[in-house]
C-alpha cells in the first residue's frame, strides 16, 4: 500500500479492498503512515503477542477439554519437568555473551537470543497443552502456563534486562550502547 498521506495519492483496487472493511481498514491505513520502524517497539511487540497467545490457551480450554480429566498423576509431574528444564534452558540463553564487534551484530544477536528464549519458554506452556490432550484435564495447562510466563518474563526486553546487558558489554570494553543499536538497526 502506498502511503496515503502523499498528495498524489491515488488508492488502488487492493488499497480499497483494505479501507472497505470497517476495522481492518483503520488499522491498515494507520500501519502505512509509520515511515520508520522500531526495533525495540517490534521486539516488545512480539513479547506481548507471545504473552497473549499463552493467555488465550486459557479461554478456549474451557471450551475444548474438560476441567477434570482422567487420572493421570504422572502427568503434572512431566509437565512440571518440562517447565524446569525450560527454565534452566531460558536461563542459559540469558547467559550468552553478546558480540561487540557492530551495533548490528549486536542487535542482531539480541534479537536471536530472544526468540530462542521465547521457544524455550513456550515450551513449558506446550507441555502443559500436550499433558490437557493426553487427556489429564485442563487444569494441567496452568502448570506448564506458570512455568512458560516465568519464562517469558526472564527474557522480556524490558529496560532492566537491556540495562544488565548493557553493562556486561561495557565491561567487555566495548562502547556500542545496546539501547540504540536495537532502536536503529532494522528488524529485517
Amino acid at each position: 500500500m502506498t502511503n496515503p498521506e502523499d498528495p498524489g495519492w491515488r488508492p488502488s483496487l487492493r488499497d480499497l479492498r483494505w479501507l472497505a472493511i470497517p476495522v481492518v481498514g483503520p488499522v491498515v491505513r494507520v500501519r502505512a503512515r509509520r515511515a520508520e520502524p522500531n526495533g525495540l517497539v517490534a521486539l516488545r511487540s512480539v513479547f506481548l503477542t507471545a504473552v497473549a497467545a499463552l493467555l488465550v490457551f486459557v479461554f478456549l480450554l474451557g471450551f475444548i477439554a474438560p476441567r477434570d480429566g482422567e487420572d493421570r498423576g504422572w502427568v503434572p509431574w512431566a509437565v512440571a519437568v518440562i517447565g524446569i528444564a525450560s527454565l534452566a534452558y531460558v536461563a542459559r540463553v540469558r547467559r550468552r555473551p553478546l558480540p561487540t564487534t557492530s551495533p548490528e551484530a549486536l542487535a542482531r544477536t539480541y534479537r536471536a537470543l530472544f526468540f530462542i528464549g521465547v521457544g524455550g519458554a513456550e515450551a513449558a506452556a506446550l507441555g502443559g497443552l500436550v499433558g490437557v490432550f493426553l487427556g489429564a484435564g485442563n487444569w494441567v495447562y496452568f502448570v506448564g502456563l506458570a512455568f512458560g510466563l516465568v519464562g517469558l518474563r526472564m527474557i522480556a526486553p524490558t529496560r532492566s534486562d537491556i540495562g544488565r546487558r548493557q553493562r556486561e558489554i561495557t565491561a567487555a570494553g566495548s562502547s556500542i550502547s545496546l539501547l540504540d543499536a536495537l532502536i536503529s538497526v532494522p528488524t529485517r
